[in-house]
């Protein structure tokens, strides 16, 4: 079985389960919730403004919350805005669960922070379809700036990128691609050029998430979010070459990486950005969620080599009509990669 037709079978792990539902969400909403030390809580919800998204969403507090005002909204050119205050105790909050109603395939994702005025500050996140969020808050001591980001920052960025298939089915095409390049060389060889390869996409990213999230580049979202799919497509098309080996996506994998990743990494900081990084703790959040990203992309990646090595193991099982059967596969997975990342495209366009 020719690597890259292995890489084909992997492939469709991803396609199975992001292609029919939405690429991850275009924007996230934010939730803060404040308690005082006089027992009052503040509730403060940010929705970006974005075409087809909601206004508000209708937030439902654990059991044990009352609401002791009216909700004030007011609106930015970003966002709108809804504050208001309740009583929550402790308990409540605890383990408590909440939920949230109005999350549609533009705003998806409902990014929540709950500080209670003398614990840890805790950090979770509630998508689209999902029952409730259970809030786990521990009660231990306040933790510095730092420690803080990591807590909350660091999972973020892991659930980011799992949640993401376009950035994940990016990286699954590099590596068909590399796989076909080097299908006749020792795998050293390939693990370093993938390796690289990787290498490359990881340090593109990281850079502009930091650019992005420091306010030293702007990039509107919307641009972004489209062209992230068309850089899928654009690898889907150099697989459907007879000769890939003479093109410069196939010859250079890692500049393609380096070049796309760029991109990728402000689509990453659109979804930090926007959930608000408090500014105590720019670093520690910035830092913490990019290693999240990078767990999430490694777990990933150790997933497709666990899979891998059990499809080579059942290869001389295959062996009488592999080479046709895979050769099938990889060709229809090739066209998935490209009907997916095409409906994303229309999708964000607001055309799906």
């Amino acid at each position: 079985m020719k690597l890259s037709s292995v890489f084909a079978l992997l492939l469709w792990a991803p396609l199975l389960a992001g292609a029919p539902a939405s690429a991850h969400s275009m924007s996230a909403a934010l939730l803060r919730i404040e308690v005082l030390s006089n027992g009052t809580t503040r509730v403060l919800l940010k929705v970006p403004r974005k075409e087809n998204g909601p206004t508000t969403l209708d937030i439902v507090l654990p059991n044990g919350c009352e609401e002791r005002s009216e909700r004030v909204r007011r609106s930015t050119q970003d966002a709108f805005i809804e504050s208001w205050q309740a009583s929550c105790s402790r308990e409540a909050l605890r383990g408590g669960i909440l939920r949230a109603n109005g999350l549609n395939p533009v705003v998806g994702e409902l990014f929540v922070h709950v500080q209670i005025e003398d614990e840890n500050p805790w950090t979770g996140i509630l998508r689209r379809g999902s029952p409730g969020l259970v809030l786990q808050t521990d009660g231990s001591p306040p933790a510095t700036p730092a420690e803080g980001a990591a807590s909350g920052f660091f999972s973020l960025g892991v659930a980011h990128i799992l949640s993401g298939p376009d950035h994940l089915l990016f990286v699954f095409a590099l590596m068909l691609l590399i796989a076909r390049m080097h299908a006749d060389e020792r795998r050293r060889d390939l693990a370093v050029a993938m390796a690289w390869t990787i290498t490359a996409f990881t340090l593109a990213h990281s850079i502009t998430l930091a650019a992005s999230v420091l306010g030293l580049v702007h990039v509107p979202a919307t641009p972004v979010e489209i062209v992230i799919p068309l850089s899928v497509l654009l690898l889907a098309v150099e697989l459907t070459r007879e000769r890939p080996e003479r093109t410069l996506t196939a010859r250079y994998p890692w500049a393609v990486a380096f070049a796309f990743g760029l991109l990728h990494g402000f689509g990453f900081a659109g979804a930090l950005r926007e959930i608000g990084v408090p500014e105590d703790a720019v670093g520690g959040a910035l830092l913490f969620f990019n290693l999240g990203v990078e767990a999430g992309q490694l777990v990933f990646l150790g997933a497709l080599g666990a899979l891998w090595w059990l499809l080579h193991q059942a290869q001389a099982h295959l062996r009488e009509r592999s080479e046709v059967l895979t050769g099938r596969l990889e060709r229809v997975t090739v066209y998935a990669i490209g009907v997916a990342s095409v409906f994303w495209c229309l999708q964000r366009i607001g055309m799906s």
